[in-house]
């Protein structure tokens, strides 16, 4: 074990239990650390550690986290260590990420190798649920005697139901064609309906959370796949283990195999994610893989008021944990302890609010805040965080109303209270108008949920009337594009979309004056999501005669009912999850680690239980027995969430209740003192700094951010910036096909040389990304352009067969970190001989004049990648090539420019430029871009209407 003195000396707070965890460097660890022990710092130190001792370099090192804030988080912190102790090396390979992105990563560079095309989609929970009804036939099936799959009596609830078990059969790696043999009828089915969610996936290109693991531990099975991968990585390091599931263990053994340097981190009395799959046994668990792993203990806490520490010590340890006649107990033994160097002044750390009723309650709480506001014991609002089971507007209004009646402003964004934003309820209007969802036209409004949905549509409609009813131009506006679609004759189409319809909305007022308040443009974006997601998942590519009535009802009584009754996050700044001046209202979940000085928790008289029946269901099938008793289950968890919540307090922890808490809470509750009746003179003493917490390093990509923004800045602000998803795909067809059809052709080559490498293979190649780009939505191009495109592909083949065997590598990422961003970019193309290398882009175009403006930008660009080369692989770029497909002849493809070094800082600085007025928000439009652009915008009509471009009507309506 030894530590670098350059550590020792640039970070010399460390105590002894740290220093030993930064030092132990070679085979397995298990570092178990304690609420505010400084972890983060300590794996910080140990990649350091690791890199200065010259034991890997960053690309040999994997980091896994829990979040993706989090890993941006931990690669800055690690940036900024580095640079204080000046370490030379290049960090931009270091792999920081979620074990989701990046299986993710390992999943693009072998995509060949799976069932997955190019550009394949990620489903999240929304679209999950919506590609199984969209599949529901196929899947799930008919429903026998009432019951889908011999269970569920609602299509919706079915799908909700599968979907739990997909997921654990995927994430436990159960075969289903052992579910199959069950005798068990339900398994039986949900074994068949598995197979056929699988079949699903990979015809419609589409991969669910679950199986971007699945699929990434089966490239572990593969020799090839396994080699490429894990020759790369000598040291792994997992933080929040305690959250890993069955499968997340399974990857991250294979991947620090054989070497086994692995560093796992956590704290098993944090594991609060059961309920998505994780298990505590990984933790607790991990000498039974490792039996000579070392195990280091943090247990000093230097955020927290030792009072703060004593209660929620007291209250872990009135917990049975045993586990008799087990090597392996249910808690590490240990106990937390304040800083031994810490000053803690006498005042109630830990107290009570007890009101008669919810309102009393909520009005003692922000008794409390204001007390503290007013006081001057805190500085900002957004010092104090709300602790609720459940932010659902049922179980946070009480405290909202108390603290708006305070005049307290309150953050609470996952209250689910989306469709009550006035642009939003316009919106809904707007729609419900044009598709003429009122009166009978609605269908049958049969059950609570419809019933709700038609009641708050006929709200919008009321106030939109009010408020912008004729004659005003948004009325105009609606009724023109309602008669539009109300006459249409039969076999009569519109080329228009739903969204098509959003951004002309979007061009009148109240929309055009809210769109530049960042909070409505941010919920209005969500809008525009949520209505390409409708017209993906329910095949409403247009509007016309045929499906008019069928688009009205599935809009409405299905897609938006779904989301209205299910609610809506509003958003939330990634870079400001916390916004200074509101007190932050959060879920104990949300609060993970968080911290707060003023901390008050809620949900002390509730009944909380752990939710067991897909476990029961499936464990039979599973490769680990059963390791926490189900009896006892529910115990454990509520133990572990509110010691979470307890431990995020760092100098005032609030319980609150309306009722006596739950008897588990004893040890805790009992003998608070109770506000108001406590000491106020104490408190009034106190003084809580504001902490600036440290910006995360924003990225930026060459081609989705510089390159749309120096075409259009109002574009990037809209789509970029504010991520509004436009109407149809701003990506061309025929170039993503020509461009993803070479690419695999470069794959090809790369894993198993020409061999079976011929028109006829390209071809299938060909074919299969056509399809898989008709299923994301973009409009396809027509048989003449397609003949075009499979014959510029044919032609570079057929002219550089003689250059494959320099194929060094494809669709190389790049990455440059400046002081104030990261600039990512990607190579198409790396061939190389004797030692040399030549860096290649392709442009699905033909070749252009001497003259045109974009060659001075396309240079730069690869001057960057040039330069970034060369520190990675100490070689220098000898040259630098643009391949314009869209020349039938290779002489006149190939675009040749030297490399050179001095044009590299003269790039910075015209991108730093860039940068700076994104960072800036400087959207302002200082030179009108070409008529194309603007004719293929959605933005046109609103530009229009604000005076920044001028079109014809014929060029506003068409599309």
């Amino acid at each position: 074990m030894s530590v670098s003195d350059k550590i020792i000396d640039a970070f010399p707070d460390l105590n002894t239990t740290q220093v030993g965890a930064v030092g132990h460097t070679e085979g397995p660890v298990l570092i178990i650390a304690g609420p505010g022990s400084g972890k983060t710092l300590v794996l910080v130190v140990r990649a350091l550690n690791v890199l200065l001792q010259e034991l890997a370099e960053p690309r040999e090192m994997l980091i896994c986290t829990f979040t993706e804030k989090t890993a941006f988080e931990l690669r800055d912190r690690i940036s900024a260590a580095a640079k204080k102790i000046n370490y030379p090396g290049d960090l931009s390979d270091l792999l920081v990420g979620t074990i989701h992105s990046i299986c993710n990563d390992f999943l693009m560079t072998y995509r060949h190798l799976t069932p997955l095309g190019n550009n394949y989609e990620v489903l999240d929970e929304l679209t999950q649920l919506l590609f199984l009804y969209d599949n529901f036939d196929e899947i799930i099936g008919i429903d026998v005697d009432g019951k889908y799959l011999n269970r569920w009596t609602t299509r919706w609830t079915s799908i909700e139901g599968t979907r739990s078990y997909f997921d654990k059969i995927t994430e436990e790696l159960v075969e289903p064609d052992e579910l199959l043999k069950a005798s068990d009828p339900f398994i039986q089915a949900i074994g068949a309906a598995y197979l056929a969610y699988e079949n699903a996936l990979w015809e419609k290109n589409c991969i669910d959370f679950a199986h971007q693991q699945k699929l990434c531990y089966r490239l572990l099975q593969n020799l090839r796949a396994c080699e490429g991968i894990k020759r790369k990585i000598k040291y792994v390091m997992v933080d929040e283990y305690q959250d890993t599931n069955y499968i997340q263990e399974q990857l991250l053994l294979l991947l620090a195999s054989p070497q086994n340097n692995i560093c796992v981190v956590g704290d098993e009395d944090q594991s609060i994610y059961r309920f998505r799959g994780a298990t505590v046994r990984n933790i607790l668990e991990f000498s039974r893989n490792y039996p000579d792993c070392k195990i280091r203990k943090l247990t000093i806490n230097y955020r927290s008021h030792e009072k703060i520490i004593r209660d929620y010590n007291k209250f872990m340890v009135s917990h049975d944990w045993s586990n008799p006649g087990s090597d392996f107990q249910f808690r590490y033994p240990k106990e937390i302890t304040a800083d031994p160097e810490g000053k803690f002044p006498e005042y109630p750390a830990v107290l009570s609010i007890w009101g008669e009723s919810k309102n009393d309650e909520g009005n003692r709480v922000a008794d409390l805040i204001s007390f503290l506001k007013e006081n001057r014991i805190i500085q900002d609002y957004s010092q104090v965080a709300l602790f609720l089971h459940s932010v659902r507007m049922e179980h946070s209004g009480h405290y909202l109303q108390a603290l708006q009646g305070k005049g307290i402003p309150a953050f609470c964004p996952r209250a689910r209270g989306y469709f009550d934003n006035e642009e939003i309820r316009h919106m809904v209007a707007c729609f419900a108008i044009l598709l003429g969802y009122y009166g009978d036209r609605r269908g049958e409004v049969k059950g609570k949920d419809l019933s709700e949905m038609a009641g708050y549509v006929d709200e919008c409609l009321v106030e939109l009337g009010r408020n912008f009813g004729s004659p005003h131009l948004l009325s105009a506006c609606i009724q023109e594009f309602e008669g539009e679609i109300r006459e249409l004759q039969e076999g009569e189409t519109l080329d228009r979309r739903l969204a098509d319809y959003f951004y002309h909305f979007l061009a009148h007022e109240p929309f055009s004056s809210m769109v530049k308040n960042e909070n409505r443009a941010r919920n209005l974006a969500i809008f525009s999501q949520l209505l390409n997601i409708f017209q993906n998942y329910y095949h409403y590519t247009v509007v016309s005669y045929r499906n008019r009535d069928y688009l009205r009802l599935h809009f409405f009584n299905s897609f938006l009912r779904l989301l209205y009754i299910g609610g809506i996050n509003e958003y939330e700044d990634p870079d400001q999850p916390f916004p200074k001046g509101y007190v932050q209202v959060m879920t104990i979940h949300q609060a993970k680690g968080l911290e707060f000085p003023v901390v008050v928790v809620d949900s002390l008289d509730k009944q909380l239980s752990s939710p067991k029946d897909v476990d029961r269901h499936l464990s039979p099938y599973y490769h680990r027995e059963p390791f926490e008793p189900e009896n006892r289950i529910t115990g454990f968890d509520r133990m572990r969430l509110h010691y979470v919540a307890f431990s995020r307090a760092e100098k005032i922890l609030v319980l609150t209740s309306t009722e006596q808490p739950k008897s588990y809470f004893n040890p805790i509750w009992q003998g608070l003192q109770q506000w108001p009746y406590v000491r106020q003179d104490l408190l009034k003493s106190l003084f809580f700094r504001l902490r600036s917490r440290m910006p995360l390093k924003k990225t930026f990509s060459f081609t989705s951010d510089l390159k749309v923004f120096e075409t259009c800045p109002r574009q990037y602000q809209f789509f970029r910036d504010h991520d509004f998803t436009p109407s149809r795909s701003a990506e061309i067809f025929f170039g993503a096909l020509v461009h993803q059809t070479i690419e695999d052709i470069h794959r090809w080559v790369l894993e198993r040389g020409e061999t079976e490498l011929g028109e006829s293979k390209i071809k299938e190649m060909f074919g299969f990304n056509f399809r898989h780009l008709v299923a994301r939505g973009i409009r396809p191009i027509g048989e003449t352009q397609r003949a075009n495109a499979f014959s510029q592909v044919m032609d570079y083949f057929n002219q550089n067969q003689g250059e494959m065997e320099r194929i060094v590598k494809t669709e190389v990422d790049v990455s440059v970190e400046k002081d104030s961003y990261i600039l990512m970019g990607k190579i198409d193309l790396l061939l190389g001989v004797d030692d040399k290398l030549e860096l290649l882009d392709f442009k699905s175009q033909p070749r252009p004049l001497k003259d045109d403006s974009r060659l001075d930008s396309y240079y730069k660009q690869l001057c960057i990648y040039a330069h970034i080369l060369e520190r990675r692989y100490g070689k220098r770029a000898e040259r630098l090539l643009l391949y314009w497909t869209g020349e039938p002849r290779r002489e006149d493809a190939l675009m040749e420019f030297p490399y050179r070094p001095e044009i590299v800082d003269e790039a910075g600085l015209h991108f730093d430029h860039v940068v700076e007025q994104i960072l800036n928000k400087n959207y302002d439009i200082k030179k009108v871009p070409e008529r194309k652009v603007c004719k293929e915008c959605d933005l046109r009509v609103y530009c229009g209407r604000e005076g920044v471009i001028q079109l014809g009507e014929k060029e506003i309506g068409d599309r």
